[in-house]
């Protein structure tokens, strides 16, 4: 992609840079307090957990195969009754890290229209910050319901449950993703393609190591837009960024580790 850029001819106006000292007075997301619903039922189920630990089996299973049949089994102890409620926390704690990237991240405007691209840019965030509570409200009643299974055995609700939530944020993933280009606004067709504006982005190549990893010392962003796709990635140059990229695998491991 470099060298077929290389052989392009230049944009013979300089480049320019517009911002918006107003964008973040707007509302970006919704609040990581919604969080709070998701951890209520994750306490509620723990307490009935706690309260009921007499009567489980001395045997916890912890997996199942399509047919039903337990493949993987834990002694009864406090942790292996809990480790589902640690798990949710686990991943509540990364949804609204994500959520805080999502109203972080670095503005990215236009300089032919600011003002447009930045109300399509407040909504594209929006949707996603939602997207995020509304996932993570469901993977949280998701395993509510894999760890009441333990109690009151019923494989067909679950099996039942666990495909509706699945494919209930697979497709609502799909669906935003073709509605909307990365930073907002409608996915444009080749003819509006070819008539949009020339004006030319500032070429930032050099902050791009090998086209999709983001390493600008310059800039105070933690968080920016990925460069194509949807979604968002951490400036490498910034150690906070490093931090929150360890804080993320640490939480997936402890997590995996937790539901073996």
């Amino acid at each position: 992609m470099k060298r077929l850029k290389g052989t392009l001819q230049p944009a013979e106006a300089p480049q320019r840079v517009k911002i918006d000292t107003t964008f973040r007075q707007n509302k970006l997301t919704y609040s990581n307090y919604w969080f709070l619903i998701h951890l209520a039922i994750i306490v509620a189920v723990a307490i009935i957990s706690i309260l009921n630990y007499d009567a489980l089996p001395n045997v916890i299973p912890m997996k199942y195969d399509l047919q039903g049949n337990v493949t993987s089994s834990v002694p009864k102890t406090y942790l292996s009754v809990l480790a589902i409620n640690l798990v949710q926390l686990g991943v509540i704690a990364l949804l609204m890290l994500v959520n805080w990237s999502i109203k972080t991240s670095k503005q990215q405007l236009t300089p032919s229209n600011p003002a447009q691209f930045a109300a399509e840019h407040i909504r594209f965030r929006r949707k996603w910050s939602l997207f995020t509570i509304i996932t993570g409200l469901l993977l949280t009643i998701l395993f509510a319901f894999i760890q009441i299974n333990i109690f009151v055995p019923n494989q067909v609700l679950l099996t039942a449950i666990s495909l509706i939530t699945s494919v209930g944020i697979l497709l609502g993933a799909i669906l935003l993703s073709l509605t909307g280009r990365q930073g907002g606004g409608k996915i444009r067709n080749h003819l509006e393609d070819s008539e949009r504006s020339k004006e030319q982005p500032v070429n930032d190549d050099e902050y791009w190591k090998l086209g999709f990893i983001y390493f600008n010392p310059n800039d105070p962003s933690f968080t920016v837009e990925k460069r194509y796709g949807i979604g968002w990635t951490i400036n490498f140059a910034r150690p906070l960024s490093w931090g929150l990229l360890l804080l993320i695998i640490a939480i997936v491991v402890i997590s995996r580790a937790l539901s073996q």
